[in-house]
């Protein structure tokens, strides 16, 4: 494998020092795992390696597998979700929590101003917040299979697609390539949307697929 390779993949990812495992492909492994959650969708991911749509120890993993192959990799909290950082942790008085109807308690995860935290504790009227990722500072391991590494032209434009609007139906979209000019479909996206994915989509066209040419690329309703 090489950067710029579309592939899919299975993996399970664990917290190495638990075993616990945080995400996987596989609905039957979600299931066994007690982590179901039934408005995931558990199937394979179609990824472009070192276009950074996994961790980045993920990623740099890919470059040591082949297809048909399952390894595992320890990665460290560097290239995974970060070192938890102290100055991520915040004090606020019980009070401004209850005058909006919230009653903390620990383990609870709350939206503060667009941001994520987790109440650490709550004692003596002040809530402990940490806005650190729930994985911070923990060393994973990724058991992680190959299926196949994607060749097909439209599959990787469905691939990009797929990573950039993540909620779309890529089978209903029509993408056509014929005269070395493609057509791709964008059914039920709008504006001011629409605008700023077709040039997140075509920026990725251009860097990971060199045979389309900028004039080639339209957009279809």
């Amino acid at each position: 494998m090489k950067n710029g390779d579309f592939v899919e993949i299975q993996y399970i990812g664990k917290i190495k020092d638990t075993g616990k495992i945080f995400d996987v492909t596989d609905e039957t492994k979600a299931k066994q795992a007690n982590i179901y959650n039934e408005g995931n969708k558990y199937e394979p991911v179609k990824i472009i390696i070192g276009a950074g749509h996994v961790i980045r120890g993920l990623d740099e993993s890919l470059l040591d597998i082949e297809v048909g192959e399952t390894k595992t990799f320890d990665i460290p909290p560097e290239k995974g979700f970060g070192k938890r950082d102290p100055s991520l942790l915040q004090l606020m008085h019980l009070n401004d929590f209850k005058k909006h109807g919230i009653f903390p308690r620990a383990g609870l995860k709350i939206e503060i101003n667009g941001l994520w935290a987790t109440v650490r504790s709550v004692s003596s009227g002040r809530v402990k917040l940490d806005f650190n990722h729930p994985l911070s500072g923990k060393t994973l391991l990724y058991e992680v299979t190959v299926i196949k590494k994607i060749e097909d032209l439209n599959d990787k434009i469905s691939t990009i697609l797929k990573v950039r609007a993540p909620g779309i139906d890529v089978s209903s979209q029509n993408i056509t390539y014929e005269d070395d000019k493609i057509s791709i479909g964008l059914r039920g996206i709008n504006p001011p949307y629409r605008s700023s994915l077709e040039e997140f989509i075509k920026s990725d066209i251009l860097s990971y697929i060199p045979e389309i040419k900028e004039s080639s690329i339209t957009y279809l309703d």
